[in-house]
């Protein structure tokens, strides 16, 4: 038997992943319609994003400010969540941090075309997770924050994540 430190690490392969996420939400989409589906897939996004970070910062310093938190999520944890880098890190005039993905790849199922209206829907459903995983993983950091995305049926698998600190966390250090 190998020793724990000789094992390799456990990985789901990406297209099942994929898979799974595109039945779940389809499935609570279904179930519960869009906006309850929308706020489950968020709620189980945000634990991920949570525990996961948890994880994975556990040996790294503290973070002690909001941008450092951000270089953190887009340089450690995005590539190991969505198995590529963050194409754009960029702060909006009002303080607001976007995190541009020009091919984030739980939308490419989506980018083939059909309806605007219906395909914009499932567009919001299928980012809904990964929201709530940002959120969660930077609440784990100590950072408050709203979590949403822009996503236009036309320019698919293209996404955007703008990221609003709250208030209470402007000009204070995080922990």
């Amino acid at each position: 038997m190998l020793e724990p430190e000789a094992r390799p690490e456990r990985e789901v392969a990406e297209s099942a992943m994929l898979f799974l996420h595109m039945e779940m939400a389809r499935s609570l989409w279904e179930l519960n319609g869009l906006d309850a589906a929308t706020a489950q897939l968020d709620a189980i996004g945000f634990q991920t994003g949570t525990r996961f970070v948890a994880r994975q910062s556990v040996l790294k310093f503290p973070f002690t400010t909001l941008l450092n938190a951000m270089k953190f999520l887009c340089k450690d944890v995005w590539p190991v969540l969505f198995r590529k880098s963050v194409d754009r890190l960029q702060v909006d005039k009002l303080g607001n941090y976007v995190i541009q993905d020009r091919s984030f790849r739980w939308l490419e199922p989506l980018s083939g075309g059909g309806r605007d209206v219906e395909v914009q829907e499932a567009a919001a459903l299928h980012v809904a997770l990964p929201v709530g995983v940002i959120r969660g993983a930077l609440h784990a950091l100590g950072v408050d924050c709203t979590v949403a995305a822009d996503i236009s049926a036309a320019a698919l698998p293209m996404c955007h994540f703008k990221v609003t600190p709250l208030k209470s966390d402007e000009g204070k250090e995080t922990a």
